[in-house]
């Protein structure tokens, strides 16, 4: 009877956490599309977008929601759909989001985001001016403290990218960089995502 009780809880619990990753994959996939269908469809400056890629980080793998090359660098951009507001420092490890007086604690994604730019980095001879974090909160969050200059609302992520700066790469040389990440990324799968996704939780495990 206990080995059947188990068996129920065992499977009550495999169907909860289900339901809860697939809320947050949705909600997720939700705010990427709407990340790049904001870029291709309005951004004037010459570029490249490429979403989520995934690339191998030692022995772990680092999701990359989108890199956009363009001429003035190459921009690494984490999304979070979110609503209600939100709390947070730049530097903190953990970020607050606040919903009818309820809290939710959230990695920092300016910290999340910058592991990402570093494993990318790593795939070339450039320097680091060439490299730019971006974090855009695609739903209604409302920014309660000042989270960084790198972090911005939807509507503001067309006019960040497109501030004034220097030239650094042709046609030629954009081109070039998106091949080699086209030629280091993981291909697209479920094993790649279940991969990336173990390793999260055994990162937050470990927090």
């Amino acid at each position: 009877m206990w080995i059947l009780i188990v068996v129920m809880m065992l499977g009550f619990a495999f169907i909860i956490g289900f339901i809860a990753g697939h809320s947050i994959s949705s909600r997720h996939n939700t705010g990427e599309a709407m990340v790049a269908n904001t870029i291709s469809g309005g951004l004037q400056r010459p570029h490249l977008l490429l979403n989520n890629v995934t690339l191998p980080s030692g022995e772990n793998t680092s999701q990359i929601d989108h890199v956009l090359v363009m001429n003035t660098g190459i921009f690494v951009i984490e999304t979070k759909h979110y609503t209600g507001w939100i709390f947070g420092d730049p530097h903190g490890d953990k970020w607050t989001q606040v919903i009818f007086r309820k809290k939710f604690k959230f990695q920092n994604p300016v910290r999340q985001n910058h592991s990402h730019l570093k494993t990318l980095q790593a795939l070339f001879k450039l320097p680091a001016n060439a490299f730019s974090s971006v974090v855009v909160f695609t739903g209604d969050a409302e920014f309660k403290t000042d989270l960084g200059p790198d972090v911005v609302n939807l509507p503001q992520l067309l006019e960040h990218l497109q501030a004034e700066r220097p030239v650094l790469f042709d046609e030629r040389q954009m081109t070039y960089i998106v091949g080699r990440i086209e030629m280091k990324r993981m291909r697209r799968s479920i094993e790649t995502d279940e991969y990336h996704l173990n390793f999260v939780r055994r990162r937050l495990q470990a927090g």
